[in-house]
């Protein structure tokens, strides 16, 4: 009776591991969670998964929750509002580096920088700029960072050289660029190809750069992994899911209608750039790594000189568990 017992455990233990939602298959009512999300190019793959149904098949029925500004994400996942969300690395790391150690990243939807920066006609070489505003959603968010890092790259000192200015999300930037209010700024797909259709001059273009930089990545706090590690778990198995869906070709006509909703576009042309370029930026699962974190810490000035250890914000055993379920099933 033993040796069966241990043999129909085996089987469950075997079955759970090559088919994960199964278990959530046979329940009845799927665990409601609000999951915040901010408006970007790699932050489409979350929508996607949402509106595929890639959450469910784990028993997770999400609400999305829109944050215009990463400070206000972080607020919301330290005061336990939203225990989980799709963040920016570089506001994450800063919040982290002045005591906010709960955070961690569990994965990432984008481990390239995407943007360019992109300049008003008016401007065509980088000394142009002196004097001139960029544009970014709001100051201290990750389009804050990568605007000065911009700067810097074409030798001008932010604050200084440049002023760099809260201006809104990116419809918001792309409106005050055309109208002159601000003289560039940095922008993701869909805009950078709206941008180079205008023949605006395009200063930087970092998605051409071979450079580790995590973006964006799910984010959570070390007390809800405690509590609830397999709802985490869940999360990230949808969310790898939803991402190879985004990124299959047979998927094309849905996944253009989704992110047309998550971008409140009807601009097809626009809506199929985007999907390519993150398809490339991201060919595999959520994967974050040290290397990528440790970019972020390095081209920020007062981060480089803390003595960060990058690790210490990564919590990695979701992919390294995501990987071995897959392997399991030959994938």
């Amino acid at each position: 009776m033993k040796r069966v017992l241990r043999g129909v455990l085996s089987i469950l233990c075997y079955v759970l591991l090559l088919f994960p939602g199964f278990l959530f298959a046979q329940t009845a009512k799927p665990k409601e969670f609000k999951v915040g999300y901010p408006l970007g190019g790699s932050t489409g793959f979350f929508w996607v998964a949402h509106r595929s149904g890639s959450f469910e098949k784990y028993g997770l029925k999400l609400e999305p929750i829109y944050i215009r500004g990463g400070l206000m994400g972080i607020q919301a996942a330290l005061s336990g509002d939203l225990l989980l969300q799709l963040q920016g690395a570089s506001t994450v790391v800063n919040a982290w580096a002045q005591g906010a150690k709960e955070l961690q990243f569990i994965g990432a939807v984008g481990n390239r920088l995407d943007y360019i920066l992109a300049a008003h006609p008016s401007i065509r070489r980088p000394e142009d700029l002196k004097g001139k505003r960029i544009g970014v959603s709001q100051i201290g968010s990750s389009t804050d960072f990568i605007a000065r890092l911009a700067a810097r790259r074409l030798g001008l000192i932010p604050d200084k050289d440049v002023q760099i200015a809260g201006t809104g999300g990116q419809g918001d930037r792309w409106t005050a660029l055309t109208a002159g209010h601000i003289h560039a700024t940095v922008l993701q797909s869909p805009f950078t190809l709206r941008a180079r259709k205008a023949n605006y001059p395009i200063l930087i273009d970092f998605s051409k750069e071979d450079f580790e930089y995590t973006i964006a990545g799910p984010l959570t706090i070390r007390s809800f992994i405690k509590s609830d590690r397999e709802t985490v778990m869940n999360f990230m198995r949808g969310l790898a899911d939803g991402m190879d869906f985004y990124r299959d070709e047979k998927n094309k006509d849905r996944v253009i209608k989704f992110l047309g909703e998550y971008y409140r576009s009807n601009a097809v042309e626009e809506l199929e750039e985007t999907r390519r370029v993150y398809s490339q930026v991201t060919p595999g699962l959520p994967i974050v790594t040290v290397k990528a974190m440790e970019n972020v810490i390095a081209n920020d000035r007062n981060l480089a000189a803390m003595n960060l250890n990058a690790a210490e914000l990564l919590d990695l055993s979701f992919l390294e568990r995501l990987a071995q379920e897959r392997k399991a099933r030959g994938r």
